[in-house]
């Protein structure tokens, strides 16, 4: 019996090996399994991240505030009130009296008529005079201005001196005064600029740029 029974033992052990064998195979492949599963989640998870980087959108920049416009500064002139005004957009910085030209109750038409004229007008040069301070020039005549002078010559409206009639004229401008009682006392003594005390027109001078716009009323 003892000798019929090593072959079953040796069978047994031998079934015991395979079955043992096979408990090990089988626990080797569920752990390669586990592994190659674990590093596709991995790859998975970061395939992922990395297009969520990429798709983000970036950051929207808060856009710098605009900076309002700047009121335009510019002239008044009113002719019968004998002012001139600085404005800002609609509101008075400042204000100086004035006289004009020696008739200063209509509008200039040509020269050596006296008269300051009317109309917008804007500053084109800017510099010291030598007997009135400062001198602001003003860009007259206008198209409008030339267009009143020629219809007025073609209409027989202008002085004529000797054999012909005098020409538009030129040079006016906002100056001070060589005389300031003249001024003081509201005598109309230019060709037709405007005059200022020397101290206003410093001051005036220094505030506007060329470019500036005037405007003249009666």
């Amino acid at each position: 019996m003892r000798a019929g029974a090593e072959p079953w033992s040796v069978r047994a052990g031998s079934v015991e090996t395979r079955l043992l064998g096979g408990s090990a195979l089988s626990v080797s492949n569920g752990f390669m399994f586990s592994r190659v599963l674990v590093l596709l989640l991995v790859v998975t998870t970061l395939a992922a991240c990395t297009a969520v980087q990429r798709a983000a959108p970036r950051p929207v920049e808060a856009a710098a505030p605009a900076t309002p416009p700047q009121p335009e500064r510019w002239i008044l002139v009113r002719k019968t009130e004998h002012t001139l005004s600085l404005y800002e957009g609609t509101q008075l910085r400042k204000q100086y009296p004035i006289v004009l030209g020696k008739d200063p109750h209509w509008a200039k038409l040509h020269q050596g008529d006296h008269r300051t004229p009317e109309g917008e007008y804007h500053i084109v040069n800017k510099y010291f005079h030598p007997f009135w301070s400062r001198f602001m020039m003003l860009d007259y005549p206008t198209p409008t201005n030339q267009e009143v002078y020629a219809w007025s010559r073609a209409h027989g409206l202008l002085p004529v001196l000797g054999r012909s009639v005098p020409g538009i004229g030129g040079a006016i401008g906002i100056h001070g005064t060589g005389d300031e009682s003249l001024n003081r006392r509201g005598i109309n003594w230019t060709e037709g600029c405007v005059s200022l005390f020397n101290h206003n027109v410093e001051e005036l001078y220094d505030l506007v740029p060329i470019g500036t716009r005037v405007v003249i009323e009666r």
